[in-house]
């Protein structure tokens, strides 16, 4: 049985244990009591002890996220031990609030501090705050609807018991929020931690609307069955931690369904608000200015949408040429490449055309004594010399290892293009400074000039490319011009 088999039995167990057992004992009982907090503090302690192994095991934002969920699951079981002080060891209703409420809270930023680091955002933060506001706005209105307006205006609470009551529900819907916004953006490899993470903030805020409710009743008791929502969503927190990957974890797309989730809750929250108006009923002041807020959220998220995708556009009309470039292009020099030159050439064919065809003499012997670096520095540097020397209407392309070809289109005299092979030849006779050290390469070159019985660029180029080594055996350096069988030049 697998590790992460075994944390999920027991901790489904514990979930389980804790139900059961309030369910079978008494109600407001010392003993259901004992059991409660007892497990409770368990379950808080597991979860921070998970999250400080994986910080441990962590670096960067990770450790930092980790260890803050670590200290928000500390200040939960600071809290229930309070309370465990007051109602088991006294043996009476522990005050409303007390200090440990101040532990209770501090899990709330630990855990949202937690995720953030842990599954943080690094692009669009924009567009990611305003679907929390969305989220939480539209959660906070559900909430309201049908819990907390009824906590706030009950009688029997103090200002403080009221404000320390609405934060415990306030708080999930913020815990439930982020988690709800980072989920759909997980790494590939941490969308199985997002998704504990949302579980536990849903169990949570299970537990706290329970006892905001119950409390607000008077009906509730320190080890009702309701906080074994506690429970499950401590256990959850634990399994999130103990499941994360080890190494880092890959980037991946978003789920495809959930870039709209941040409507479920808004639509949740206007059927809700319809429902109430359909009964007869009507919405005071907040709600109704909350509901209102959220849907010109809506409207300023749709254009953050539109300018993000506006901006991706741009970025992929340049992400498209940088890769039309490339595909054209010797990474190199930055000369035109094969392709290049055999669309160039074909869209020049029907007109007159004339190519050099250059090969390096003495390549090797720089490239063997002084190493490959060097090599490329003095193709780099025949490239630009290439480009100097020839017409902005020519182009100067790289073939492959030290051999050249420069297109010109337009050029019918071969003595016109073996004017320019020939400075090119006296150009590269001149020895080249190269990372420190005086080099001395010279180049074949073969002078081609498209003929009416040629039917393609590659009858010329083969020519050129024959014409080139003939020179190159005859003598390094030496140029042999394309001239026609029965020619006089």
């Amino acid at each position: 049985m697998s590790r992460q088999v075994r944390a999920v039995l027991l901790g489904s167990g514990l979930v389980a244990a804790h139900f059961l057992a309030l369910r079978l004992l008494p109600s407001g009982s010392q003993a259901a009591t004992n059991v409660s907090v007892g497990m409770l503090i368990l379950a808080a302690l597991l979860a921070a002890l998970s999250a400080a192994r994986t910080a441990r095991r962590s670096a960067g934002r990770s450790r930092a996220g980790w260890t803050a969920l670590a200290v928000g699951m500390v200040g939960w079981a600071f809290g229930e031990s309070v309370w465990a002080f007051y109602v088991t060891f006294r043996e009476g209703h522990a005050p409303f609030p007390n200090l440990g409420d101040a532990g209770f809270l501090i899990m709330v930023p630990g855990a949202v501090a937690g995720m953030v680091a842990v599954l943080g955002v690094r692009r669009g933060l924009l567009r990611v705050m305003l679907d929390g506001l969305l989220i939480a706005g539209s959660l906070l209105f559900l909430s309201w609807v049908f819990v907390l307006e009824g906590v706030y205006r009950a009688g029997n609470l103090t200002v403080a018991a009221k404000a320390v009551s609405l934060a415990y529900p306030l708080s999930d819907v913020l815990l439930a929020a982020v988690a709800l916004i980072l989920l759909p953006r997980a790494a590939r490899g941490q969308r199985t931690t997002a998704a504990l993470m949302l579980a536990a903030a849903v169990a949570l805020s299970i537990g706290d609307l329970g006892f905001a409710y119950l409390n607000q009743h008077g009906t509730y008791n320190c080890g009702d069955p309701i906080d074994t929502g506690w429970v499950a969503g401590f256990v959850l927190i634990a399994l999130a931690a103990h499941r994360v990957p080890s190494g880092r974890a890959e980037r991946g797309q978003s789920v495809p369904f959930l870039p709209g989730l941040p409507y479920v809750p808004l639509t949740g929250a206007v059927l809700a608000a319809v429902a109430l108006l359909a009964r007869g009923e009507r919405l005071t002041i907040f709600p109704a200015v909350l509901l209102g807020t959220v849907i010109l959220l809506v409207l300023v998220r749709q254009m953050a949408a539109l300018r993000d995708n506006t901006t991706l556009s741009r970025d992929l009309q340049r992400v498209v040429a940088q890769l039309h470039h490339l595909a054209y292009h010797d990474p190199l020099t930055g000369l035109g490449n094969r392709a290049l030159f055999v669309e160039r050439a074909q869209e020049a064919f029907d007109g007159p055309l004339a190519l050099l065809y250059l090969d390096l003499d003495g390549f090797k012997p720089v490239n063997d004594r002084y190493g490959h670096a060097a090599g490329d520095a003095l193709l780099v540097e025949v490239g630009a010399l290439l480009r100097a020397e020839t017409r902005d209407a020519d182009l100067v392309a790289r073939l492959g290892g030290d051999e050249f070809v420069v297109l010109m289109p337009g050029v019918t005299s071969r003595a016109e293009a073996g004017e320019v092979g020939a400075r090119i030849e006296a150009r590269l006779a001149r020895p080249f400074t190269i990372l420190g050290h005086r080099v001395v390469v010279g180049a074949s070159v073969g002078v081609g000039v498209r003929e009416p019985g040629d039917v393609s660029i590659d009858a010329l180029l083969r020519r050129a490319d024959a014409l080139m080594y003939t020179a190159k055996s005859a003598r390094r350096g030496r140029r042999v011009t394309d001239v026609p069988v029965g020619s006089s030049h």
